[in-house]
């Protein structure tokens, strides 16, 4: 996708929350290593693309716009550890407006072309230990 470059952690990540806004499941999808992991909001690991791809089809269908704050990434060879701030907002398909925020706790794996793949997205970090 022209404007995202998606060889730096920052650039893949502004990727996937554009295809989440869009309602664009294959390119959320797109962002996942075939080994990834999604952590939902009650701390369940997600395991393997179809049951993930589930969980974006619902997450794609409010088309909620996400802004990320200050973020850090840490990167040893082809790993990256990425923390940051976010802040969403969007309208569910039943109309109810949604408003949530968060700090990621996430690790990202680049692979053999070089680009960078979420492989464990923790989007609610450090908050699933409270459930």
């Amino acid at each position: 996708m022209e404007g995202f470059d998606k060889s730096t952690p920052a650039g893949m990540v502004s990727y996937f929350r554009h295809c989440i806004k869009t309602g664009d499941v294959k390119g959320a999808i797109s962002c996942f290593d075939v080994q990834g992991v999604y952590i939902d909001r009650e701390g369940i690991a997600i395991r393997g693309l179809q049951q993930i791809e589930l969980a974006m089809e619902q997450l794609c269908a409010w088309r909620p716009d996400i802004k990320g704050g200050k973020s850090h990434v840490t990167i040893i060879d082809d790993v990256a550890i990425w923390l940051d701030k976010w802040e969403m907002t969007g309208t569910t398909p039943g109309g109810h407006t949604i408003s949530m925020s968060g700090h990621t706790t996430c690790m990202m794996k680049r692979n053999k072309v070089g680009i960078w793949l979420w492989w464990v997205d923790n989007p609610f970090g450090a908050a699933v230990l409270e459930n």
